[in-house]
């Protein structure tokens, strides 16, 4: 591969990584601010219709809502770990001298992050941080707004 070849392929890699890197952050806070209307909105129609069991069904929505916005969140996820290994592999083709400690070149950004991340799961103090990446960040947060959401639908349908 030629050097113009290489640049098109980084260009190429790189705007894929950052539509999909910047859609999944997109889709998170849209996930976040629909969660907060509809459990905004579940004490206001309990309170305009106190005695129906149908209101039970709006927590319920946000379960499924953030099953999901998880669902979509994975798929987004493998597109964003395609670009990264297009990057990787990128990388791996300059020539440039990684550290005595095995740590890749600085400008290796997604291997040295990598090797960072790999080296700080192996601390004693960093097994009891967590979550410790977006991917455990975004999936605590569906599964904490949807499990809100079936036990208040569930809790609604039972008293």
């Amino acid at each position: 591969m030629n050097s113009e070849d290489r640049k098109e392929a980084r260009n190429y890699a790189w705007n894929y990584f950052s539509l999909h890197s910047d859609q999944r952050l997109k889709g998170f806070n849209f996930f976040l601010i629909l969660s907060g209307l509809f459990l905004g909105a579940f004490p206001a129609v309990k309170k305009i219709a106190p005695n129906t069991n149908l209101v039970a069904f709006l927590p319920l929505m946000l379960a499924l809502i953030a099953f999901i916005f998880w669902r979509l969140d994975e798929r987004t996820r493998r597109l964003v770990r395609n670009a990264e290994e297009a990057i990787k592999h990128l990388d791996n083709e300059w020539t440039l001298e990684d550290g005595t400690d095995g740590e890749p070149h600085c400008l290796k950004l997604f291997a040295r992050d990598d090797f960072r991340m790999e080296t700080l799961k192996r601390k004693w103090w960093a097994k009891t941080i967590v979550p410790i990446s977006y991917t455990d960040c975004f999936n605590l947060a569906y599964l904490i707004v949807g499990g809100l959401g079936f036990v208040l639908g569930l809790w609604d349908l039972v008293t």
